[in-house]
């Protein structure tokens, strides 16, 4: 599987984390590559969770944590762990944020994820 499809998985498990979700059902039909990158950012995730909020929302402009739509809040926190943690080139990480943003959330959230990635990276 490629790596798009573990992030979209890695998204979906840490969306499922705001609901008190099991994420057995989301991780059953994985492949082992995808588990290895999944397990790997849900890592960085539980361990620096509050370090991620804490820089998203110090540059967030008009918005608060809690006003953000969580599917927008998931991928942004899953495009801090890759920049920062995994760190995945910048390119990458914006363009795969934006591609979800763009298959699960609302019209707007592309053009917003994208303004927000590029001035965090700057």
């Amino acid at each position: 599987m490629k790596r798009t499809e573990a992030r979209e998985l890695a998204f979906k498990t840490i969306y499922s984390r705001f609901f008190n979700h099991s994420e057995e059902d989301i991780l059953e039909n994985a492949s082992l590559n995808d588990l290895d990158f999944t397990t790997k950012i849900l890592g960085f995730f539980a361990e620096h969770y509050a370090e991620i909020n804490e820089k998203i929302s110090s540059n967030l402009k008009g918005f608060t944590l809690e006003r953000l739509n969580k599917i927008d809040l998931a991928i942004l926190i899953l495009a801090v762990i890759e920049l920062d943690y995994v760190k995945n080139p910048k390119e990458v990480v914006i363009n795969e944020a934006v591609e979800l943003a763009k298959k699960y959330s609302t019209e707007k959230s592309p053009k917003f994820i994208n303004g927000f990635l590029a001035g965090l990276v700057k």
